[in-house]
């Protein structure tokens, strides 16, 4: 899970950043001219390659795909490519700087080992909770445990009670007198303050979060710091996972990255919350990085509701702005006329209260009978259980005559379906007939037109349906080849399975080995012997 920075219609990073450097067409070594940008971040230049030897130790650390600029039409910083990137390059490998539970209903955690647990013991020092003498004493406490304790002895109080709320933005102020550098790099960030000020939740982190820690009375840290820290971190955080506990995560140029909802980057996490962030789609040099700060499938609304409220901000890109959502119809409905086959689209994608209309035969239905319908879908679908095959099937037959078949909700069932044949019990792979499987190859077909428009490129999504869609083409080619024995149609399906298992192979070698779908490389390797082993052996028949 993924949230990340944003404010209006993109991010808001207004403060003053150092300029980046122009380029020098003079040798960064020796000054002689000409002298050819660096392949990597054309930052610098060199006049041949025993000068661009010489400074590679220094320049190695600089050398980046992409640069931090500022621009009125991105409304403030943002990322660029420094280069021409294509598909499949690193854009950015990077650590958080700062790691810690979330400040509103924050999962209870070991605060050494962010292992979640019912009971764990309080700290001797701070008070805090955590699982062992040996946590209390790590390094990832210290920075909390040090100020709060600082605190009761300078204060001589005894009584402070504190919640694990307070905990990330101390790691955060803990910063300014352990290294200031990165504690202004992390007080740079926009914190949004005019907006969330505004919010109901405010006052809960006013009562939980700034006037606890205020109550500290750490030198030099005024209720502007506070408030601008709980800012940053609302507006900049990524959700990560340690030892099964949700947690904030703050990454520096990541949360720079502005939002689009058909981004050109993928952002990928392992256990360590080490972030990659890889280019989905070629990025001409100049362009911004961008990703998508939701979901693919969900539809418009959903988006604009769930940007506004958890990122603060409503998106105006292509895609929101298009009834049809770029043709991939994730939001429209099917046309109640009985003999009509079009497609029930908005007026106003932007709006929930206006008319629908069908752009074919015209008809319009009104707004409140459309809201209603999707009341009632959010509630089928809100406490489904993905595993439960005759619950999903149940919901997907109920509303396929409802909705477009490509909308997000029902392109999400049929992920649903499509993950549970071959693996659930009852559909097990050898429960599976043939019918069973040309209908998965349907479904994945079927996924794959929604996906190469609202994530295309090498995102996880469409590698995963790839695999799926070549284990299906393999079974039902040997199903049809024991039935017609024709070897040519048996090599002509293999082929193809071929085709989606390399590119899916492509796809998925990016995810980190020690991610949740790491482990999927390997077996993509495996099967990729195994299918050309096959083919080499049909082609002898």
């Amino acid at each position: 899970l993924f949230s990340c920075d944003g404010s209006q219609s993109v991010n808001t990073h207004a403060l003053t950043y150092p300029s980046t450097r122009t380029l020098s067409m003079s040798c960064k070594v020796c000054n002689a001219t000409p002298a050819t940008p660096c392949g990597g971040c054309s930052a610098v230049s060199y006049c041949g390659k025993e000068c661009q030897k010489t400074h590679w130790k220094e320049h190695k650390a600089k050398c980046k795909a992409y640069k931090i600029v500022t621009s009125a039409e991105e409304h403030g910083r943002n990322i660029v490519a420094a280069r021409d990137i294509k598909a499949g390059e690193t854009l950015m490998v990077t650590r958080p700087f700062c790691v810690g539970p979330r400040m509103h209903k924050p999962a209870l955690c070991c605060l050494g080992c962010h292992r979640a647990a019912d009971k764990l013991m309080s700290c001797d020092k701070c008070g805090l909770p955590v699982c062992s003498v040996k946590c209390a004493g790590s390094n990832t406490h210290q920075m909390e445990c040090t100020l709060i304790t600082n605190s009761k002895d300078k204060n001589n109080v005894t009584d402070l009670k504190l919640g694990i709320m307070v905990v990330t933005p101390l790691r955060i102020i803990g910063l300014k007198f352990t290294k200031p550098e990165l504690y202004a790099t992390a007080m740079s960030m926009e914190p949004n303050l005019e907006v969330l000020k505004e919010r109901e939740l405010w006052k809960y982190l006013d009562t939980h979060v700034i006037q606890p820690v205020l109550g500290l009375q750490i030198e030099g840290i005024t209720l502007d710091i506070v408030e601008r820290c709980v800012g940053i971190i609302l507006t900049n955080c990524f959700e990560v996972m340690a030892k099964g506990c949700l947690l904030f995560g703050m990454y520096f140029e990541p949360a720079l990255m502005n939002h689009h909802c058909v981004g050109n980057s993928r952002l990928m996490l392992d256990s360590s919350n080490l972030m990659t962030v890889i280019a989905c789609q070629p990025i001409k040099k100049g362009k911004p990085a961008k990703w998508n700060y939701g979901r693919a499938l969900d539809t418009t609304w959903t988006r604009q509701v769930n940007l506004l409220e958890n990122k603060y901000f409503t998106c105006q890109c292509e895609r929101c702005l298009d009834p049809t959502e770029l043709g991939s119809n994730i939001s429209s409905l099917k046309c109640r006329e009985d003999k009509c086959e079009g497609s029930t689209i908005p007026k106003d994608p932007m709006s929930m209260k206006g008319d629908w209309i069908c752009v074919k035969c015209g008809d319009v239905v009104n707004g409140e009978c459309v809201r209603k319908l999707l009341k009632s879908l959010q509630k089928d679908t809100e406490n489904l259980d993905r595993n439960d095959m005759k619950a999903v099937k149940d919901i997907f037959k109920k509303y396929a005559g409802k909705l477009h078949k490509n909308h997000g909700v029902l392109t999400e069932l049929k992920q649903y379906l499509i993950s549970g044949m071959g693996r659930l019990p009852g559909y097990e792979m050898d429960d599976l007939k043939e019918s069973d499987h040309k209908q998965k190859v349907l479904l994945c077909q079927e996924v794959l037109d929604v996906l190469d428009i609202v994530e295309p490129g090498m995102m996880l999504g469409r590698g995963l349906m790839m695999f799926e869609l070549h284990s299906s083409l393999v079974m039902v080619s040997n199903m049809e080849f024991e039935k017609k024995q024709n070897p040519g149609q048996l090599l002509c399906r293999l082929l193809e399975a071929d085709k989606f298992l390399r590119e899916a192979e492509k796809i998925l070698k990016m995810e980190p080995r020690n991610s949740p779908y790491g482990h999927l490389a390997a077996t993509v390797q495996s099967n990729m012997v195994e299918l050309s082993a096959y083919i080499e052996s049909v082609k002898n028949m």
